[in-house]
């Protein structure tokens, strides 16, 4: 498969602002009724310049010449990394670039020592997200973040984990 991680470089700045948007646009969507598409592009900008800081690593997902998204490293401290986030642009999805992008990450982090764990911080929702880290051996739960809306919205999903039920 012709899929390699490339450090971040501001040659393709434009396209990576537009990645990010897309980004949050998506995650926007899953508590609504689809992807958001009108996702300000100067707030992509500013998570740029924070996704590029010494503790981040921040990736083009490169496929056949284009880039196809993007994956960023997170290095909080202690043994633990973090695949912060993983963007597929839709017309390349379903191809195994997220599959294969993950993998090369793995092997990035375990060449950076003292590093010798990987976690993902996942929406409940985005099924499809749990099911490829599921599938790529992410199968132990280390941390459960809760979450409190300031203002309501309404969820009707729920999930029970240790007898305690909770929103997605």
């Amino acid at each position: 498969m012709n899929v390699n991680l490339q450090i971040y470089n501001d040659d393709y700045k434009e396209d990576m602002i537009l990645c990010i948007a897309h980004f949050f646009g998506f995650h926007l969507g899953l508590s609504s009724e689809g992807a958001i598409d009108n996702i300000d592009t100067s707030i992509a900008e500013q998570d740029l310049n924070e996704w590029t800081t010494k503790e981040n690593q921040l990736y083009m997902i490169m496929y056949a010449n284009n880039v196809a998204g993007f994956l960023r490293i997170g290095y909080r401290g202690g043994n633990v990394a973090w695949i912060e986030d993983v963007f597929v642009k839709e017309e390349f999805r379903n191809r195994g670039i997220a599959t294969e992008s993950i993998r090369q990450a793995e092997e990035i982090i375990k060449a950076t020592p003292p590093y010798n764990a990987i976690c993902f911080d996942v929406v409940p929702r985005n099924v499809d997200a749990l099911k490829l880290y599921h599938k790529l051996g992410y199968q132990t739960l280390s941390l459960i973040t809760v979450r409190k809306n300031l203002v309501p919205k309404e969820s009707s999903d729920t999930q029970k984990i240790n007898g305690l039920e909770f929103k997605i």
